[in-house]
């Protein structure tokens, strides 16, 4: 017993101490693991920690960068906006101004058209005016009447032309074409050419023309020379200085 206790006990001395051995060993071991392991996660954190602050300002360069451009996208687009509005109200007005301004051709000229009509009936009335006045004139004077002031008429334009100068007027034509109203007496019409004769040194041929428009006198054309001693033509001057004299007196 006691030589296998002599023989086991160095055997378990020998097995504590390797255990112990193992222990510390293992603890050892263990212990420089733990701290390394440690480390290690302190650094990786470090690492992290680093490259999470390296992506935070990656992601708000980004950020700025996106609010930049957000800025000057929407500046941009808020000038084209302003431009396009300044572009339509520009052409508004364009638009508008050409469009007063057909507005005021087309006024003008209805303007002119109406004076134009105006002047046409009032050239339309003048002339009924004088048409009518001469039927009036036949309806109340008797044909002996209009005989006589044709006469009174034809003698006035005959010492008209008596009064002018010879060779004050030169004619280019030997024909005389004489519209009247009445044919004209032997008398007057040889008169006549006396007169024509000595005041334009030319042996002037008369044709006579009977108008009964004329209501009385003559209308005597010579060449380039031409006489209204008509009835018809006072009628119409007259008519014009009435038309004279209201437009006076409207004004």
């Amino acid at each position: 017993m006691q030589e296998l206790l002599g023989v086991a006990v160095p055997i378990i001395v020998a097995h504590a101490v390797i255990l112990v051995v193992l222990v510390v060993g293992i603890r050892m071991v263990l212990g420089g693991t733990a701290k390394q392991a440690i480390s290690r996660v302190r650094q990786v954190e470090e690492e992290v920690r680093k490259r999470e602050e390296d992506i935070r300002r990656e992601i708000d360069e980004h950020e700025r960068d996106y609010a930049e451009k957000k800025a000057e996208s929407e500046r941009q687009l808020q000038a084209h906006r302003d431009e396009a509005r300044r572009e339509a109200a520009h052409l508004k007005e364009k638009a508008v101004a050409e469009a007063k301004k057909e507005s005021q051709k087309i006024l003008e000229q209805a303007h002119k058209n109406e004076q134009k009509i105006r002047e046409q009936i009032a050239r339309q009335m003048e002339e009924k005016a004088v048409e009518h006045g001469g039927r009036i004139f036949k309806l109340v004077f008797s044909d002996l009447l209009t005989g006589a002031l044709n006469e009174r008429f034809t003698d006035e334009l005959v010492d008209a032309l008596n009064e002018i100068e010879e060779g004050s007027i030169t004619v280019d034509s030997k024909e005389a074409s004489v519209t009247v109203s009445h044919i004209m007496p032997d008398v007057q019409r040889k008169r006549l050419e006396t007169i024509l004769r000595a005041k334009f040194h030319k042996k002037a041929e008369i044709k006579e023309i009977v108008d009964e428009t004329l209501l009385a006198g003559l209308i005597l054309k010579m060449g380039s020379l031409e006489i209204d001693g008509s009835l018809r033509n006072r009628y119409q001057e007259a008519m014009q200085e009435v038309k004279k004299q209201a437009h006076h007196e409207m004004v």
